[in-house]
C-alpha cells in the first residue's frame, strides 16, 4: 500500500508504514505501473462489518525498464475462486530498428472529419501518467489509423481511375 485509500475497511494501515514504503520506492528510483481493471486486488468478508478491500499487488520499474517497455499494461483479473485477484503484466518491447517501424505523419489526415477527435479520445483514454508511454501509444494509434486511411484512399483512387478509364474510352462528347 502506498496511500490510505488503497485500503477500504476496518483497521487502516499505520501512516508511518505507508511513508516508509514510499521513501523506499523513491530511494530505489522506481516508478509504479498503472493498474487497470480495478482499484483492489484483495477482497474478503464482503457483506459483513469486517469487509476489507485492498490494493496489495503492485508493479514497479526503474528508468531502464521504462525505456524498454513504456507501453506495458498491468491489469487485475477478477476471479470467483479466491479472495485475492491476480495481476497480469504485459510488457510491450518498443526497441524497434528503424526499418521495423517508421512513423510518418501525413498532413492530409488533418482534413479527415474524425481524425483529430479520434486522436484526442485515444490520448485521454491512456491511463499512464508518464509522457513517453502516452506519446508512443498515440503514435502507434496514428500509424494504424494511417494504414487504414491509406487503404481506403488507395481504393478510392482505383475506383476513380476505373471511372476515368471508362470515360476516356467513350466515343460521345
Amino acid at each position: 500500500m502506498l496511500i490510505a485509500s488503497d485500503k477500504s475497511g476496518p483497521q487502516p494501515h499505520p501512516h508511518s508504514l505507508l511513508e516508509g514504503f514510499k521513501i523506499t520506492i523513491e530511494e530505489c528510483g522506481l516508478m509504479e505501473l498503472d493498474l487497470t481493471g480495478g482499484d483492489f486486488t484483495l477482497e474478503k468478508s464482503k457483506g459483513t462489518i469486517n469487509w476489507v478491500r485492498e490494493c496489495l499487488d503492485r508493479a514497479f520499474a526503474n528508468a531502464h525498464w521504462w525505456r524498454k517497455f513504456p507501453l506495458c499494461k498491468l491489469s487485475v483479473s477478477h476471479t470467483i475462486k479466491s479472495d485475492h485477484d491476480p495481476i497480469l503484466l504485459e510488457p510491450v518491447n518498443v526497441e524497434f530498428s528503424r526499418k521495423q517501424f517508421r512513423f510518418k505523419f501525413e498532413n492530409t489526415w488533418l482534413h479527415e472529419p474524425n481524425f483529430k477527435e479520434e486522436v484526442s479520445i485515444h490520448w485521454r483514454e491512456i491511463p499512464s501518467l508518464h509522457l513517453l508511454p502516452k506519446l508512443l501509444s498515440v503514435t502507434t494509434f496514428m500509424a494504424r489509423w494511417g494504414r487504414i486511411f491509406f487503404h481506403k484512399f488507395r481504393d478510392k483512387v482505383k475506383k476513380q481511375k476505373t471511372t476515368l478509364d471508362s470515360l476516356v474510352s467513350r466515343g460521345d462528347e
